[in-house]
């Protein structure tokens, strides 16, 4: 079951419409009664750009290709060196790329990092160059994760940014280990967009949806949505998921990289472009406001707000749906 986000905004009366409202079925919790407020689409991330393109993603390697399944944890880090050798060379190389006068701390040489790509590609190509194998992540939300390796047995991820915009050094920014490496691997057709954030093992294609009553308020109903994949017991286990099942959600709850593999299986909604699935009425109409009988939940597509009893029906892109009525 998906957990929609909490709305708090100013309430305002919404008179004559709980009479349409039913008791809920499904679990309970307290709910805003404040009226939707309209969603301007988001503005589209732009995807990642630099002067080497996907050749910085993906590249042959002379030590051999990864295993798509390696074990990847937090052990310790065996190329920290290498890493901070490819650091101090680009700093040598392209002053350009960083504020030299703005140290994170004094004497930490981590300056602040004033063109991202080419910071990111110049460490990736400094590392090749120095007989290492290297690659950005492509599944990394934030792209600012690079991979690397010596040999083949085993493959270390660096995060290589703070939140300041600062380069990354030392121990901290060594973040997992992968066992035997993890990469290169081929990029199958199917595969989530460069940066998406939905990382291995990618789901498959929605099948259905679960759908029901989420909350019952005063003035509307929470109705809520929740992808699901069929028929691939492999699948469902390959994400945690014990039990043998063949449907299950995209992801289990409280993943990291949950709602971005629902948002790219999902695709986007098409009355307002906002990532995730399209809601309509019985008439094949659009909720847009209390004057249509509902509206899409402010902070999550996955959610509705219905202000009287009927039917509803909630889409993803490629025509898996389900429909709940109250």
């Amino acid at each position: 079951m998906r957990v929609l986000p909490p709305v708090t905004v100013t309430v305002a009366t919404v008179v004559g419409l709980s009479a349409f409202l039913v008791t809920s079925c499904g679990d309970s919790r307290p709910s805003s009664s404040t009226p939707p407020v309209t969603i301007p689409p988001p503005t589209p991330t732009p995807p990642p750009v630099g002067g080497g393109g996907d050749s910085f993603y993906h590249a042959s390697c002379s030590v051999g290709q990864g295993d798509p399944a390696a074990v990847c944890e937090r052990k310790s880090d065996k190329l920290l060196n290498e890493y901070e050798s490819a650091l101090d060379l680009l700093v040598q190389q392209k002053p350009a790329v960083f504020e030299l006068t703005d140290e994170f701390a004094p004497g930490t040489r981590a300056y602040r990092v004033r063109d991202k790509e080419a910071y990111m590609e110049g460490i990736v190509a400094n590392l090749r160059a120095a007989g290492l194998c290297a690659e950005r992540d492509p599944d990394d939300g934030a792209q600012e994760t690079i991979r690397l390796k010596s040999v083949n047995d085993f493959s270390e991820d660096y995060d290589v940014l703070l939140s300041t915009g600062h380069m990354r050094r030392g121990g901290g920014a060594y973040r997992q280990s992968c066992t035997p490496a993890s990469f290169p691997v081929a990029r199958e057709e199917d595969a989530p967009p460069i940066g998406s954030g939905c990382g291995r093992p990618y789901p498959p294609p929605v099948t259905r949806f679960n759908c029901k009553v989420h909350i019952k308020g005063p003035e509307y109903y929470t109705l809520d949505s929740t992808p699901i994949v069929g028929h691939n017991g492999a699948y469902c286990a390959a994400i945690g998921y014990t039990d043998g099942r063949t449907l299950c959600a995209i992801r289990p709850e409280g993943t990291p990289d949950r709602v971005a593999c629902e948002n790219w299986r999902v695709g986007v909604a098409k009355d307002n472009g906002r990532p995730g699935p399209t809601w309509t009425k019985a008439d094949g109409g659009y909720c847009t406001g209390p004057e249509s009988g509902c509206d899409n939940h402010p902070n999550s597509q996955y959610g509705l707000w219905t202000y009287v009893g009927g039917t509803y029906t909630v889409t993803a892109a490629n025509g898996a749906s389900c429909t709940v009525s109250h």
